[in-house]
């Protein structure tokens, strides 16, 4: 995820210093490098685009208003994602439902040449994921996208939601494993009924809403069920189609709306000095400003008594803290001049957390953080080795000191079985560095319902097609109905498995089903099928 969004440029304190200075380019400069981030993070709290761009515009209405009192002017971007979060909360509060806007059209991130029928999937699994995390609390749903889409972890995170890095950690763990599971869950509810007669069963008289009701009971049968269980190893991670949402495009008319619209003021050091920091400031009058200023001067004197009354998040574990006012001026911040001599700072240079990552047989993703070593901020690039092996983001930049982090993803749908070894190359313009990546991967066999002739009566012939690429070792039959249950062995015959129930003394229902062994030892349990049998006659 990239860290710090914005190609190289001055510092975030020095944008600071020229918007306290009344500098509109500055200004600009801030909306250029953060707004088109900020609208997206918006549109995904509130699924409306006009409600999304009167966010950001209000947002940096505030900005204009408060932006000296951020204590620290380096940490511009979590600040800003909080009054953004903040202003989509209001919203939110004010038309009291979350707002689906149906205009838009989630498209999946591009795959290495994948097939009609692959894109189609995706495309419906990414929607089925982001519609159903639209149903998650709102606090939740705002940590999702500041850290999957925006890049924001640690302490960066913990500012953007109004708690503390830890809290904010401690947050992301649990909503991880309650997205993947929860929304794994939705998955196969939707796309794996036709491969399960049993999960078919349990949601006989599903509306296709996903009540908690419905998520427990499908939760509850994956576990218990091969071909649900397995199924759900080799779909793509809901956490990882939430990444894959696409950037929504911020409209072009809201950066006139921004920077031509809010009204700047301008502020000098107490002692006259120019400004080169963003705290112990006091207004400059000037011929442009004189209006402005006063309005200013009565929000400023008002900004304690309205901390007050500022919309809080009711789901925040903090729910008195207002992310705003965390970053109110300290008397004993000292500005610090702000023109760093970056002709000889070192190039920038990435440093990786770890260059090797073991999947094991059952997990599909891991992370690795990337650092910036260096004293400028770097540009990188992502390729795979492997056709099954990828990485988000593909591209990114990194401030000086800074990290981010990547995501990489392996399609255990694309290996074969035993070990598959790749590498993630991730290259700058001073060097390159690699991730290499192993796994185990072990597919069981692939086993269709079994069929029989029309109107079956006391032995009755059954065969399936089974099939696993490494070999079979054995393929059974097994059987349950008014006369007992039973099994037997399956044989080759051309090219499907034969073998014959029975023979039946007592007519009725039977369940029928075939259990498929290959040569690794990985066994599957095919769909299981109802038939009516009539008895031996005599």
């Amino acid at each position: 995820m990239t860290a710090a969004p914005g190609p190289p440029g001055p510092t975030d304190a020095e944008l600071v210093a020229g918007v306290l200075a009344a500098d509109r380019d500055a200004f600009a400069s801030v909306y250029d490098r953060y707004g088109a981030k900020l609208y997206d993070f918006a549109y995904s709290m509130l699924r409306h685009p006009e409600d999304a761009a009167d966010a950001v515009a209000d947002s940096f209405v505030i900005v204009a208003e408060r932006l000296s009192q951020l204590r620290d002017p380096d940490r511009l971007r979590p600040w800003l994602y909080a009054i953004v979060r903040s202003e989509c909360l209001r919203k939110i509060r004010a038309r009291k439902r979350v707002a689906h806007g149906g205009e838009e059209q989630l498209i999946q991130m591009a795959d290495d040449a994948p097939t009609p029928d692959q894109e189609a999937e995706h495309a419906a699994m990414v929607k089925i994921v982001w519609d159903a995390a639209a149903g998650l609390a709102d606090r939740d749903r705002a940590l999702l996208d500041l850290h999957l889409r925006q890049g924001l972890e640690g302490a960066e995170l913990g500012e953007a939601m109004g708690v503390t890095a830890s809290n904010a950690y401690v947050m992301l763990n649990r909503l991880r494993g309650q997205v993947d599971r929860s929304l794994g869950a939705l998955l196969i509810a939707r796309l794996g009924r036709d491969d399960c007669a049993d999960l078919d069963a349990v949601l006989a008289d599903w509306d296709g809403g996903f009540s908690p009701l419905v998520r427990k009971r499908v939760s509850r049968h994956i576990d218990d069920c091969e071909v649900c269980s397995k199924r759900r190893k080799k779909i793509v991670s809901p956490w990882m189609l939430l990444a894959s949402v696409p950037v929504f495009t911020a409209p072009l008319a809201l950066r006139d709306r921004v920077v031509t619209d809010t009204q700047l003021v301008a502020y000098t050091l107490p002692d006259g000095q120019p400004i080169s920091g963003a705290s112990d400031l006091t207004p400059r009058r000037g011929p442009k400003a004189t209006i402005v200023t006063a309005a200013a001067a009565i929000v400023i004197a008002v900004t304690g008594a309205t901390a007050l009354l500022w919309p809080s998040d009711n789901n925040d574990a903090s729910p008195s803290a207002d992310p705003i006012a965390s970053a109110s001026p300290s008397a004993s911040s000292n500005p610090s001049p702000s023109d760093s001599a970056t002709s000889t700072a070192a190039p920038g240079s990435i440093t990786l957390s770890t260059t090797s990552i073991t999947l094991g047989r059952s997990n599909v993703s891991s992370s690795v953080a990337l650092t910036n070593a260096g004293g400028l901020p770097v540009e990188y690039r992502m390729t795979s080795t492997s056709g099954w092996l990828s990485a988000t983001p593909t591209t990114g930049t990194i401030d000086a000191g800074k990290s981010s982090r990547i995501v990489i993803h392996a399609d255990r749908s694309k290996v074969d079985e035993g070990d598959s070894t790749g590498s993630i190359v991730i290259s700058w313009a001073a060097g390159r560095a690699a991730v290499k990546v192993t796994l185990d991967d072990e597919h069981g066999p692939i086993v269709g319902r079994p069929s029989t002739a029309a109107n079956p009566s006391c032995s009755v012939p059954v065969r399936a097609n089974v099939s696993d690429e490494s070999g079979l070792r054995s393929v059974t039959l097994r059987w349950s109905g008014p006369s007992g249950s039973g099994s037997t062995g399956m044989s080759l015959s051309g090219s499907h498995w034969a073998g014959e129930m029975g023979p039946f003394s007592v007519g009725g229902h039977v369940t029928m089903r075939v259990v498929a062994t290959d040569t690794r030892g990985n066994r599957t349990t095919g769909p299981s099928v109802r038939i009516s049998v009539d008895p031996c006659p005599g």
